[in-house]
């Protein structure tokens, strides 16, 4: 038998006025209020209530009991909602990371969303292209455009995107289109990578036609949305997802070539490891993440 337990059965015998509506207001049988009060009773050596057929009436030593059980009680329960709302209520620190393009364009957006709507979270958004590890530099959640393979990490996927070869229409006009993946060799290939080359490795083709393809140029970066802006500049031909050029593309500032060559389209996705998998915060932006028209999911 519990302190506490033994407290709210004093404390609720008074507030209701009699011992078989404390027992009905409890979920208690009657006979297990009383025989709970005269334990209670007999191991502090001193009565709290004298009882009568038709009321319950406190004696000093109840009175005593009484307002320093009414107190405790009141200050366990706000401490178990305390803990309960630490414990459900989403708070804290996210710490994200995406690709350049896609946390400017599609995640940030979305973030100031979030943070509007659930003022206890604070967000750290760190955009590179580089493959970071999740787990090692302490990472809550990434965006990644590859399928998720390590079994310590969930993921779920966010959206697909087309990809496509672009140059400006100045450029073709120069150098003319490339109709296959060979005739790459003969042009000027703007390159996204991190190894510091000049060089990269593209795919084209689905199905049987499907193939990797190294090309080369005088221009490449470790930030992944510069080789729009240089194929803007007619520097050259860029490989990217169609939501990063579709407005230049209804422009006219760039165009596709080689259409019959498209790969497969590129999907994104978010994942976390799975030690996380119950944390609350988490799950909240994953949920909001994942609903469509949120400007992210497609």
């Amino acid at each position: 038998m519990r302190d506490a337990d033994e407290m709210r059965i004093v404390v609720e015998i008074v507030r209701q006025g009699s011992l078989s509506a404390a027992a009905r207001h409890l979920g208690l049988a009657p006979s297990v209020v009383s025989d709970r009060l005269a334990r209670l009773e007999q191991r502090l050596g001193t009565r709290l209530l004298v009882r009568t057929t038709r009321r319950q009436t406190l004696t000093e030593a109840g009175r005593i009991y009484l307002d320093e059980a009414t107190a405790i009680l009141a200050a366990t329960d706000a401490m178990e909602t305390r803990v309960r709302e630490t414990v459900n209520a989403p708070g804290g620190m996210l710490r994200i990371t995406a690709p350049m393009p896609f946390g400017r364009v599609r995640l940030a957006p979305f973030v100031a969303g979030f943070i509007s709507r659930h003022p206890d979270i604070r967000i750290h958004l760190t955009l590179e292209d580089r493959m970071v590890d999740i787990v090692g530099e302490g990472y809550d959640i990434a965006i990644r455009a590859a399928p998720v393979v390590d079994t310590a990490l969930t993921g779920r996927r966010l959206m697909e995107s087309r990809r496509v070869l672009v140059a400006s229409p100045a450029y073709l006009s120069r150098h003319g289109r490339p109709e296959t993946p060979a005739d790459l060799a003969r042009h000027a290939c703007l390159v996204a990578n991190m190894t510091g080359q000049c060089r990269g490795t593209w795919r084209f083709g689905r199905g049987e036609k499907a193939r990797i393809h190294r090309v080369e140029g005088r221009l490449a970066s470790s930030h992944s949305e510069l080789p729009v802006v240089w194929a803007l500049a007619g520097l050259g031909l860029a490989q990217k997802s169609l939501w990063e050029v579709e407005a230049h593309l209804r422009a006219g500032q760039l165009v596709t070539v080689m259409e019959d060559w498209e790969p497969d389209p590129a999907t994104f996705y978010a994942i976390h490891t799975v030690s996380t998998v119950h944390s609350h915060k988490i799950a909240l932006f994953m949920g909001e993440l994942l609903q469509p028209g949120n400007g992210v999911v497609g």
